[in-house]
């Protein structure tokens, strides 16, 4: 069964102390065949409602209690997605992405790496906006380990901006508030340092600043004025007290889709112009 099993695409991977099964959806019955009767009772009790679960998602997790496994991770066979558009001030702009499959996955196991550490290096009790971040911190760490450089973390940042700046709703996934502050205290040679995935989220997540939900609404009601649909630019007072934060924000990636000149120059027009993390409000 296990040969069959590797030869086919799914492969179990280390998550902590236990394992994950990574599985094509082309594969689940073979993969829920692979799973102990105790963890199998732990999922929804046919394909079906797996599948219902997932719906259209490019990958989904589902933990379980067990020592040795700690969940399923269904992936979807699709291709890649190689570029990702957004509209701004009526001119599209295109952000081409690459390794998208294999960021997906190290997302999903992010959640987790990090419901392992909960209770030693993480709080027991974390927010789900929390434990979307976290698994890109995770995102992160594993995309330096693999290629040795922080392209790919960039990918990724810029990739949760567009897609909030596209749809509003998307704000549950928004990580570069806690992306930026790592991008900018950590360079690829460092993240190499931490051997172990436990050991950079010890050193990193008590500095991290966090943002409350009042806080996230603001950015979410200034995004949506200023990119949904209708919205209209020139709001120089509307939530003025997040704009130089949410500049700071958006600048990396406004500059990889326009240029350094052209971004700063839209920031300006938005009075967004970006401070520092110290020095925004």
């Amino acid at each position: 069964m296990l040969a069959l099993a590797l030869a086919s695409g799914l492969y179990w991977t280390q998550v902590g102390s236990a394992q994950a099964l990574v599985c094509p959806v082309s594969l689940l019955s073979l993969c829920l065949e692979e799973l102990s009767p105790e963890v199998r009772r732990q999922l929804p009790d046919s394909e079906s409602k797996i599948l219902g679960a997932m719906g259209l998602r490019s990958a989904m997790v589902m933990p379980t209690s067990d020592a040795e496994c700690a969940g399923l991770v269904l992936v979807n066979d699709n291709g890649d997605r190689t570029s990702l558009s957004v509209n701004l001030g009526g001119e599209g702009y295109s952000l081409p992405l690459t390794r998208q499959h294999e960021l997906t996955l190290w997302h999903e196991l992010g959640h987790l790496q990090n419901l392992a550490l909960r209770g030693t290096v993480l709080p027991l009790e974390l927010r789900p906006y929390q434990h979307e971040w976290l698994a890109d911190i995770y995102l992160v760490w594993r995309s330096v380990h693999e290629t040795g450089s922080l392209d790919l973390a960039w990918q990724q940042y810029h990739r949760r901006n567009l897609a909030v700046l596209a749809d509003v709703t998307n704000m549950s996934h928004w990580s570069p508030p806690v992306l930026r502050q790592l991008l900018e205290k950590y360079d690829a040679g460092q993240l190499m340092g931490f051997g172990h995935y436990a050991d950079f989220l010890k050193a990193s997540y008590p500095l991290l600043r966090q943002y409350d939900a009042d806080a996230l609404g603001e950015f979410s009601s200034l995004i949506q004025r200023t990119f949904g649909p209708g919205a209209v630019q020139d709001l120089p007072r509307y939530i003025f007290w997040r704009k130089a934060r949410l500049g700071y924000y958006l600048q990396p990636t406004l500059r990889a889709l326009m240029g350094p000149n052209a971004a700063d120059a839209w920031l300006t027009q938005a009075a967004m112009q970006p401070l520092s993390e110290q020095g925004a409000p």
